[in-house]
Formats: C-alpha cells, structure tokens, sequence
C-alpha cells in the first residue's frame, strides 16, 4: 500500500511504487494524498517481472519482501535493466531454511499463498542475481532474536532482545549456520548490460 514509497518521499526522494493490484495502488495513491505527497510519489499498476520503466531509470530500487512473489528468473533482468550504472537494488527477503520457521509456514499455511510459500528465497534463487549484477552484498539477520517473541509483553524483554542480538552478532558469522537466519539483505549494484 506505499508505505515505504511515501516514506522515502518524506525524506526527499521521488518514490515510485508498483503493485500488479489495483487497490493496492489506489491505496497507496490515497495516502500519499493524505500525507501531502502526491507530487513526490508515482504509484501505478504494473508487473515487477516485465515492468514499463526505461532503461536506466532508477538510481535505487527497494525490494521490501517482493522477491518471493516473483519469478526471480524475470524480476532479476528487469531489476538491472531499469537500474542505472551506478545504481544500486536493496532487497530484503525471507529464508527457507531454518526449520522451525518451515514449521511455522506449514502449520499457518493460510498467512500466505501457495506461489509464495514455494518461492520462499534460497541460495539459488539469490545466486541467480549473478547473471545480471556484478556486484551482490549480503547481510543476514534473525537467526536467534526470534526466540525473544514469546517475551515481548515481559518488562525484561529488550534486555533478552538484546542477549540474542548479541550472540546473533557471531552466530551469523558462521558461513553455513549465516543460512538459517530468518531474513537476508542484499543489495545487487553494476548491473551487467
């Protein structure tokens, strides 16, 4: 619904958002209304995997949990097709590794769609970035922070927060275990033309 787009709007950037659903551009589009953005957003209807951009139009491109609902093999393209030289695309995604959020997913299958919990990102789904982008950087985060939840309504639960922050900070260190971290940033710059 833009509220990323109307975030970065808000701290001087022209924002564009697309969705292929028209009512979440239609929302996207009434909020911006409301925030006094309308002229710093663009939203439109569109497809991620064969979007209408020129080429070269973007200096950054957000992928906010966009990724897993997308066929990486057409988004990756237009991703570096519509990003400039010096661009850069930060996405920030899920993992299908860790076995207790697979469990989770199987157990709340109707939080997502079918194409979703099948697209959840993987290895190769991010190596494949490699064929369009000379330049892929990763980040992993979530690996034990998720385990405070269940103490979140405690008075002490940012000092537990803070305990599996700390031991998150050399866990994900690890080059295999770094995978099972619930969520990964990477950010895919020079785009191969």
């Amino acid at each position: 619904n833009g509220e990323l787009a109307i975030k970065l709007a808000q701290k001087g950037a022209n924002a564009f958002g697309i969705d292929i659903s028209p009512l979440s551009i239609e929302n996207a589009k009434k909020d911006s209304v409301k925030v006094g953005l309308e002229g710093k957003t663009f939203f439109s209807v569109m497809d991620a995997e064969s979007m209408t951009f020129e080429n070269n139009f973007f200096d950054v491109i957000v992928c906010h949990g966009v990724l897993h609902h997308l066929d990486v093999k057409k988004a990756f393209p237009e991703l570096a097709r519509v990003l400039k030289p010096g661009g850069q695309v930060i996405c920030v995604e899920p993992l299908a590794y860790n076995p207790v959020f697979q469990l989770y997913r199987k157990i709340t299958p109707h939080l997502r769609t079918e194409w979703e919990s099948e697209h959840i990102l993987t290895t190769k789904d991010i190596n494949e970035s490699r064929k369009y982008f000379n330049k892929i950087e990763m980040h992993f985060f979530h690996l034990l922070t998720l385990a405070a939840v269940p103490f979140r309504k405690l008075k002490i639960f940012n000092y537990i927060l803070g305990v599996f922050e700390f031991l998150d900070g050399f866990l994900i260190k690890i080059p295999l275990l770094k995978w099972w971290a619930w969520q990964v940033t990477f950010i895919l710059s020079r785009p191969k033309k």
